[in-house]
């Protein structure tokens, strides 16, 4: 009887050891509220957008992440992570399932290998140094720096773009540096190079600082061209505050090589535990005689619990090349050179 009794004691603490060491983890994000937007396109000339618009600051979501402690150092981890529209349950990206993140991958002494589709670079590590994720601005600091007014052909990727069939490998922290390289395959039969991406970047953090840099290139980033983006950035913590920037040059190769430089510099300040302040310049200068354009975004965060806020948004734009567009992905071009939008927005995350 006793010899029993240590048997199945030694089987549960062994199974007991055994889940301890894995672990899967149900997360997300909820995001919605109220954006206003004047001088809109419209049939009948112009006039002022007021929407609903649900992920807004950050893309709704779910997901599962996990990790298998596999020994000495090893472990297997994983993401699944889906897109959706809060205000109306339709999927995002595209109506795939798993359409944000989708990856598996081993974690060890050596650095971190993953495989699937998963974020560059740029958006894992930029958003840092951008007003669009260091405040709620989110879709209303992200036009420029997307091209939304050009219709976003010259995409600077802070804002954060997937990239299917991808190996990534980061480094392990090394005297405050981090590099990290990823290839995205084509899968296209007889050319390795059609469709495929390369992407390598280096940082360092050091207490209150941190910065970046990155290359990105992407074979038939459209139809008739290739394209390439330089990217760099950094950020320091002073007190309450935290100054934050990024420079990206984006350049397509086809036709007379149409080619963005943007610049995106703020603030943030805590003006006490529950309130936070940001506010941010974007400038763009284009080539071919397309002038360029600016936009000044201002915001206030208010912290309801750790994972509840509540957030107002303003910005201004001007556009010398194209109809102002304030806000990406559910914005319009303005019927002038010049658009204002305001959003007032709720965050949850679990």
């Amino acid at each position: 009887m006793k010899v029993k009794i240590i048997a199945v004691t030694c089987f549960a603490l062994c199974c007991g050891s055994a889940f301890a060491q894995s672990s899967v983890t149900l997360y997300g994000l909820m995001d919605a509220g109220i954006t206003y937007t004047n001088n809109v396109v419209t049939p009948a000339g112009h006039g002022s957008n007021v929407q609903f618009v649900s992920g807004s600051s950050q893309g709704d979501r779910w997901g599962l992440k996990g990790s298998e402690d596999l020994g000495g150092g090893l472990k297997a981890v994983f993401v699944l992570e889906n897109g959706f529209q809060l205000g109306t349950g339709a999927l995002g990206q595209g109506g795939l399932m798993f359409g944000r993140q989708a990856y598996v991958g081993l974690v060890g002494p050596w650095g971190t290998l993953t495989l699937g589709r998963q974020y560059d670079f740029i958006g894992d590590n930029f958003w840092a140094y951008a007003m669009g994720a260091m405040s709620p601005a989110g879709l209303l600091a992200w036009s420029l720096p997307a091209y939304a007014a050009g219709g976003y052909t010259l995409d600077n990727r802070i804002w954060g773009d997937e990239v299917n069939n991808a190996v990534k490998y980061q480094s392990p922290t090394i005297g405050g540096f981090t590099f990290g390289a990823m290839y995205g395959f084509g899968n296209v039969a007889g050319s390795l190079g059609t469709n495929s991406s390369s992407n390598f970047m280096i940082s360092y953090g050091n207490g209150p600082f941190s910065a970046a840099l990155a290359y990105m290139s992407i074979h038939n980033a459209t139809p008739s061209s290739n394209s390439t983006e330089y990217a760099g950035g950094a950020s320091y913590a002073i007190g309450k505050s935290t100054l934050f920037g990024n420079i990206t040059d984006v350049q397509l190769t086809g036709g007379d090589r149409p080619r963005a430089t943007t610049f995106d510099a703020g603030a943030s300040y805590a003006l006490y535990s529950a309130f936070n302040l940001a506010a941010a310049f974007q400038y763009q200068k284009r080539n071919n005689d397309l002038g360029s354009a600016n936009q000044v975004i201002v915001t206030a965060d208010y912290l309801l619990s750790k994972r509840t806020d509540v957030y107002m948004v303003a910005t201004l734009g001007h556009d010398h090349a194209f109809g102002a567009q304030v806000q990406a992905a559910y914005g319009a071009p303005s019927s002038s050179d010049v658009q204002t939008g305001v959003r007032v927005g709720i965050r949850h995350r679990f």
